[in-house]
């Protein structure tokens, strides 16, 4: 009975998930047009732009173009979904000196998990686009040990990559989120170019 139970409640989730991905990707359907997309992967396909040419604000765009629904693990989310982290998207920067390096999605504002993580779930419709708002100070590069991106001036080139991943760990409670049908597969974006 208790199985029972978690995947009614890992079922609801989902349906929460899908149906704020479809409101939020039915917000910019008409935009979608407009944006430039990397080359698909398993009928997944991902976008990144800014609004300004020298603008720190990133959109990222993920899109299922395939023949079937599939569903995302972006990443973590803290506190029962209060704090969402897309650890698993980085960025590709050449810099203005030609320069190339990886920077990695994190968020000073949690530098550390001192409670609860479960999966960054987004379940994507055939058809289906879900869009993330980022910032150049939310990456770092390990190698180079930069703590936030800085662009220099001149024109730096991004690509966003992902890589889809299952869920690692499974809390008492949702024991049935590692039976998901995660993509697992790797994308990534078009080149975005900035000026500074």
């Amino acid at each position: 009975m208790r199985l029972i139970e978690t995947l009614t409640l890992v079922a609801a989730i989902c349906l929460l998930a899908s149906s704020t991905a479809s409101r939020a990707g039915y917000s910019v359907a008409t935009a979608s047009d407009s944006l430039q997309w990397g080359s698909p992967s398993d009928g997944v396909q991902m976008s990144l732009s800014s609004r300004e040419p020298s603008d720190s604000d990133l959109q990222l765009a993920l899109r299922n173009v395939g023949d079937h629904d599939v569903t995302l693990n972006l990443g973590w989310m803290l506190a029962n979904g209060k704090v969402q982290l897309p650890n698993y998207i980085s960025l590709n920067l050449t810099d203005g000196n030609g320069k190339t390096r990886l920077f990695e999605f994190t968020d000073k504002k949690h530098p550390g998990v001192a409670g609860r993580v479960d999966a960054y779930v987004i379940p994507l419709r055939v058809g289906s686009m879900y869009t993330l708002t980022l910032r150049l100070d939310q990456f770092w590069c390990q190698e180079t040990h930069e703590f936030e991106m800085k662009l220099l001036p001149g024109e730096s080139r991004l690509t966003a990559q992902f890589e889809g991943r299952g869920a690692k760990r499974a809390n008492l409670d949702m024991p049935g989120i590692k039976l998901m049908n995660f993509w697992l597969g790797r994308i990534e974006s078009n080149r975005l170019t900035i000026e500074r």
